[in-house]
């Protein structure tokens, strides 16, 4: 999330999304999920729906020191691999970027094709639906970190338990 502006409680970027960090400063993160100096949370696993671990150093892409998260995108007219920051409201990837804007893209793992499972619809389109990677290797429903599937739309959540911990609306 570039540009962002202390707002009470959240951080406002320019494009005017708001991202909610809801748990306490002082509150232990579950699932292996790193609190920053900033108070921004960055995924340090992330699995798809048969268990293979999407956060890998294997594509040489680093966030703040961080691995990033590699995803298969596929749209209309182009397919590759696309490797997103893990750090919750930083909307910089690396890879494949040739999409038009808007355009609704499938969502899968790059080792195994397995589609990321619809969670909730995002609401940035009538048929944009927010994907989800598990946040353990247990692929437990609620602790999932869900992104949305239109390129461009940097809606996205960190859950446990159903209970949002970081949220970009």
């Amino acid at each position: 999330m570039s540009n962002e502006k202390p707002h009470g409680d959240r951080l406002r970027a320019n494009d005017g999304t708001t991202l909610d960090i809801v748990v306490d400063e002082n509150e232990a993160l579950p699932h292996g999920l790193n609190r920053l100096k900033s108070g921004v949370i960055a995924v340090t696993k992330a699995y798809c729906p048969n268990g293979h671990n999407l956060v890998t150093a294997e594509s040489g892409a680093r966030f703040n020191g961080f691995p990033g998260i590699s995803i298969m995108v596929e749209g209309r007219s182009t397919r590759g691999i696309v490797v997103l920051s893990p750090i919750h409201g930083d909307d910089t990837k690396f890879g494949e970027n040739d999409f038009d804007p808007g355009e609704q893209v499938r969502l899968t793992c790059p080792q195994c094709g397995a589609a990321l499972p619809s969670i909730q619809p995002c609401g940035c389109t009538p048929d944009s639906q927010l994907v989800g990677m598990y946040l353990d290797e247990d692929l437990v429903d609620g602790n999932q970190v869900a992104i949305c599937n239109v390129w461009g739309c940097l809606r996205s959540r960190v859950t446990d338990r159903f209970q949002i911990i970081s949220k970009l609306d």
